[in-house]
């Protein structure tokens, strides 16, 4: 037997396999495979390691030290609107920043390719103000809500998916979803600093008790 014909007798015996077990479902079975065989997606290793790193990075525990939400919860909303050094951005600043980019990365996951955000202007870095508990804790759900937009897309996604342009732009999706997940390593570390900065500076005003 060849190649050819062992595959053609191995298709047949698939048909008629269905063909028997479909016989078998009554008709309220049929519809719930039915619909299970359309939710179905093949999932790819690159897209399911690309969600673990994104979540790593901003929730888990990465090998460097303290994610993204880690770090903000060591973080008192006294100092959201503090900073080490004139003319540079407080930490609240840098947590709008953050959501501004999930944002953009999810408006051109879902294919909207006149979006845009303009360097260094106000969709850039937008106007904050923390003067309470309650300001800094809607700050930070309001970045964990546009992560957990990112997922809820990626969810249903294969690998193929990443290898797709961008729209409006000339890079993939893995290209962009790699960068949003540096780019929250990156601002992590000058929240890092700062507040180290600050504890060194205030450490006996007690700015970091909640």
């Amino acid at each position: 037997m060849n190649f050819k014909t062992g595959k053609a007798d191995f298709i047949g015996f698939q048909r008629k396999f269905f063909n028997w077990f479909w016989q078998k479902l009554n008709e309220a079975e049929q519809a719930i495979f039915v619909i299970s065989f359309l939710k179905w997606k093949p999932m790819g290793k690159r897209i399911d390691q690309l969600i673990a790193s994104l979540s790593e990075v901003f929730e888990g525990e990465p090998w460097y030290g303290e994610s993204v939400m880690r770090k903000l919860e060591n973080v008192s909303y006294i100092i959201g609107d503090k900073t080490c050094l004139p003319e540079s951005h407080n930490v609240a600043q840098i947590v709008a920043h953050l959501i501004s980019w999930k944002n953009f990365a999810i408006e051109k996951l879902r294919s909207n390719g006149s979006f845009n955000i303009k360097i260094d202007s106000k969709q850039d870095w937008p106007e904050v103000e923390v003067q309470s508990r309650k300001d800094w804790e809607d700050l930070k759900h309001e970045l964990v809500v546009a992560q957990n937009d990112i997922y809820d897309f990626l969810k249903d996604k294969s690998d193929h998916f990443l290898d797709e342009k961008v729209a409006g732009r000339d890079y993939t999706y893995d290209f962009l979803l790699k960068g949003i997940i540096q780019h929250d390593i990156y601002h992590l570390g000058q929240i890092g600093l700062i507040q180290s900065q600050l504890k060194n500076q205030e450490k006996h005003s007690g700015v970091f008790k909640s």
